[in-house]
């Protein structure tokens, strides 16, 4: 079966029983988590896929790389992914979870770009640019990049506001050149 179905039909099943337990939020984040854990350690990926590895030390790797999320939702999930021997697939169903996810509660992922941690009003009036502007709740992610020296980068369905001094930077040095 195709790595694209299976992790589709992995993610479907828990975005619909974390419903049903009314748990979807906190299964999001941690699904969050654990995705950012993959990217992070790419070695995770490699060490959950060994067949030495027992399904009890699966089990403890992917709870603790999902933040040791309480979610009885979380915690059945990984242990049905681990019986069912689809622990390969399992960076694939991560990503599949959260755009299930944004799609079911109508949510754009909207990537901010800043050299230093903004203030809360700050990231809570660009939320609400982006909201107004999308008619969708915004699911936001903060990347801290000393490098644009200033302002900042967003970055939301395909559309890019480069408003960074680097960015102004690199502008002008394509009209003097």
């Amino acid at each position: 079966m195709d790595i694209g179905i299976v992790s589709s039909r992995y993610a479907k099943a828990l975005l619909k029983y974390a419903s049903a337990h009314g748990q979807s939020e906190e299964v999001f984040e941690a699904i969050k988590v654990l995705r950012d854990s993959f990217l992070k350690v790419p070695r995770l990926k490699v060490a959950l896929g060994d067949p030495l590895l027992s399904a009890d030390k699966q089990y403890r790797l992917l709870h603790v790389a999902c933040g040791q999320s309480n979610s009885t939702c979380v915690q059945e999930f990984f242990r049905l992914v681990i019986k069912n021997r689809r622990v390969a697939v399992m960076p694939f169903i991560v990503t599949s979870y959260i755009e299930a996810y944004r799609t079911q509660k109508n949510m754009v992922l909207c990537k901010l770009t800043v050299p230093a941690k903004p203030k809360d009003e700050t990231v809570s009036r660009l939320k609400q640019i982006v909201k107004r502007k999308t008619h969708k709740d915004v699911d936001f992610a903060l990347t801290i990049d000393p490098s644009i020296i200033g302002g900042f980068i967003i970055e939301y369905n395909s559309q890019c506001l480069d408003a960074s001094v680097a960015g102004r930077l690199r502008e002008l040095r394509k009209q003097i050149v």
